[in-house]
């Protein structure tokens, strides 16, 4: 699985467009995506069709206990597309840095976040807010790669420097380094001054470019405004083929991990219905038969208990705990004895 963080603390260099449709075209691909969105502005998000607000779980859900325990990553998922998934954004991540503060893993916690994801998708795709606070540092610490879009203009290249200040000091505080490479982008081919800039990059960024040049379009804005990938909304505009292009040299990379070397992993969907329990957990085999935090169930307005878990291929016996008395679920159709004269169900992935 390869997680690549999408950052530029500059505004307006097309970060967000590059991380929805980057996304959009390894999943047209056939590649298992996720796209994080990490920024408060929820700008992916809103980009893809999702408005945040009306979310009860989000990725801020994942870093915070409010109330309900910290969720996982798979709590949160949406699913977008055939490949495509999102994990949302909320406006109250802008408060993260403040409530973590102090807190000895605070850094780390999108990286364990995602580490339990590992075999489940191919890309992770981080769309970092445009500053180099709490987030983008998480951000960085979660990914194996970097992709820095850089606009054609001076004002974005001056702005590359503090990133990569960050990149050291990830290196040098936390032992990790990443993969760093760069793409132009918002490229106005007409424009004299872009050319000179476009030379400018070239010979500042030697070694680090991606091929790949995503040109001026507005269909790509178009696109973001209407909640979509450019190529829903536009598939055969300048937009869309340039992320064609740069998807093909993202999976051209020689650091691809191949699928046949890592072990696969399934998301599966617990529901138990109970619309007067107070509280219902999940245990089994999967997890050792533990009453933890991270194995209750979320309450739906339906009266129905939720929980997804990505698990290996297997089979696993398994039980809901509602209110302190263990139950088998009723949905499944397959139950084993077990030693204390009940029943286990059993799901097999």
């Amino acid at each position: 699985m390869r997680t690549i963080a999408i950052a530029n603390q500059k505004g307006g260099c097309g970060k967000t467009i590059t991380a929805i449709n980057l996304s959009a075209a390894l999943a047209k691909r056939g590649q298992k995506t996720l796209l994080i969105d990490l920024d408060p502005q929820s700008h992916a998000s809103l980009g893809l069709g999702i408005k945040t607000e009306s979310l009860s779980r989000t990725i801020y859900n994942t870093f915070i206990d409010t109330g309900s325990g910290v969720f996982g990553l798979a709590d949160i998922i949406l699913t977008l597309r055939e490949n495509l998934d999102l994990a949302p954004s909320h406006i109250l991540l802008s408060t993260l840095e403040q409530i973590l503060a102090g807190q000895e893993d605070a850094a780390l916690r999108l990286s364990q976040s995602i580490s339990s994801l590992e075999g489940f998708y191919d890309f992770v795709i981080i769309d970092c807010p445009p500053s180099l606070g709490f987030l983008t540092f998480n951000a960085l610490r979660a990914s194996g790669e970097i992709i820095i879009p850089v606009e054609a203009s001076s004002f974005s290249i001056s702005g590359v420097g503090k990133l990569k200040e960050l990149l050291e000091l990830v290196e040098s505080k936390l032992g990790h380094k990443l993969k760093t490479r760069s793409l132009i982008t918002i490229y106005d081919r007409r424009s004299n001054f872009s050319k000179r800039i476009l030379e400018e990059i070239r010979d500042r960024f030697k070694g680090t470019l991606f091929e790949t040049i995503i040109r001026l379009n507005v269909k790509l804005r178009e696109a973001a405004f209407l909640g979509r990938s450019v190529f829903e909304h536009a598939k055969f505009s300048r937009g869309a083929l340039d992320y064609q292009q740069l998807a093909e040299e993202v999976l051209k990379e020689e650091f691809l991990i191949s699928k046949e070397e890592i072990v696969r992993k399934y998301l599966e969907r617990f529901i138990y219905y109970s619309p007067t329990a107070h509280e219902v957990y999940l245990v089994g085999e999967f997890n050792n038969w533990l009453l933890e935090p991270g194995s209750r169930l979320i309450r739906n307005e339906d009266g129905n208990w939720v929980k997804n878990l990505i698990l290996r291929p297997g089979r696993y016996r398994y039980k809901f705990v509602v209110d302190g008395e263990w139950k088998d679920d009723p949905n499944s159709k397959t139950k084993l004895p077990n030693p204390f004269g009940g029943t286990d169900s059993v799901i097999e992935v």
